[in-house]
């Protein structure tokens, strides 16, 4: 079986081993000389994999996108040649979510509001990864609900349908996949009216799809003045952002949101299980057995007892500045946006919370932890 990959997609070498041959590629899109021989493809979300690619694969059996969305799949092609398909909902969510909980405590340090119970949280999307930010905020103690019409119609309870009540929120977090048609397109969500009503007092964080948010119309908004507080992860257009929005956002990160190695290499295992099942071969593939560990301190609950201690922990191993001077700096172009998320953290890879081990005292400290994503452990009473 020969596999061709995108190269940055983690431990696929240990992950195949003994699978078939298997061959890296680089830019955005597969060079032709290995899509004509292969029988399957593993991409990330940079690959658009259409009928112009699927021309030049004319032995392609299977596809596997590392990521949560599927937006750059054109899934209707790939079953009208009878080609097999998977990705990786899920994967990332946690590293997504945490993306979110440090900047919202960022915000939180920087505001004088309210008493944090009443701050109120509009999560926009309620799958995999509006759930995870969702369920941190709400363990910091905010008021959070979850903006999702799809999933409103099909009748779950625990979502709204009120877009007023999303426009009035004191922090907005999208979490949507990128849709253009139907009855609840997603691109341009956030266009001119809505973006004209929010106000100073608010947060707005886009880690989903860049075109959620009408770029040109929020340019428009922000040299208005009296702008609401923003986290951009994703830009419309990209590797092609509009530059002359950067130096409005108070956070600006090159679309690695999700890009934990927990999150990276969880999406490599997830698609490779697919892989190896649908080719017939076992497939016992743990996220477990691949990571590095890792040696953090053990903590006390009681070393978290307030916002601005979370926060500088959250800080120290995730420093969400770091990655905005890095972007401010190298990732204005097409070249340097692709080069930031293609060598994130490297030398040092990102880990989620999930590795820092905190020792609670009570049942509600370890509730508490275990929902803001830490390895939470309860002493015996």
């Amino acid at each position: 079986m020969k596999i061709v990959a995108d190269q940055n997609i983690p431990a696929l070498s240990d992950l195949l081993s003994g699978a078939g041959t298997l061959s890296y590629f680089s830019e955005r899109t597969p060079p032709k000389s290995l899509l004509e021989n292969a029988d399957a493809l593993l991409v990330r979300s940079v690959t658009d994999v259409d009928d112009a690619l699927l021309r030049q694969a004319p032995k392609l059996k299977f596809v596997a996108s590392a990521t949560i969305g599927i937006e750059h799949i054109d899934t209707h092609a790939l079953q009208s040649r009878e080609i097999g398909f998977a990705h990786a909902p899920g994967a990332n969510a946690e590293s997504v979510g945490e993306y979110v909980l440090c900047a919202v405590l960022d915000w939180l340090q920087r505001k004088t509001r309210e008493p944090i119970e009443e701050i109120d949280v509009a999560i926009v999307g309620a799958g995999h990864t509006g759930q995870a930010a969702g369920k941190k905020l709400q363990a910091l103690g905010l008021n959070v609900h979850y903006y999702d019409p799809p999933l409103c119609k099909k009748g779950v309870k625990f979502v709204h349908d009120h877009w007023q009540r999303v426009l009035t929120a004191d922090i907005i977090s999208c979490h949507v996949p990128l849709t253009r048609d139907g009855d609840f397109p997603t691109r341009h969500l956030f266009e001119s009216t809505a973006l004209q009503s929010l106000h100073s007092q608010q947060l707005l964080i886009n880690a989903s799809r860049g075109a959620v948010i009408d770029n040109g119309s929020l340019l428009e908004r922000v040299e208005q003045g009296q702008r609401p507080s923003l986290v951009l992860d994703v830009w419309e257009n990209e590797p092609e952002i509009l530059t002359a929005l950067v130096p409005y956002i108070d956070i600006a990160t090159p679309h690695i949101a999700g890009h934990s190695l927990e999150g990276k290499v969880g999406g490599a295992v997830m698609i490779v299980n697919a892989l190896l099942e649908y080719f017939g071969i076992n497939a016992n593939k743990e996220l477990s057995k691949v990571l590095p560990a890792v040696t953090w301190p053990q903590r006390e609950a009681a070393q978290f007892n307030s916002i601005e201690a979370l926060q500088a922990w959250a800080k120290n191993h995730f420093d969400l500045y770091s990655d905005d001077w890095l972007f401010r700096q190298h990732g204005l172009t097409p070249d340097g946006f692709d080069s930031l998320r293609r060598n994130y953290r490297k030398e040092s890879p990102r880990r989620e919370f999930i590795n820092q081990v905190i020792t609670c005292h009570n049942s509600a400290q370890y509730i508490q932890f275990l929902q803001l994503g830490f390895n939470a452990r309860q002493l015996s009473k």
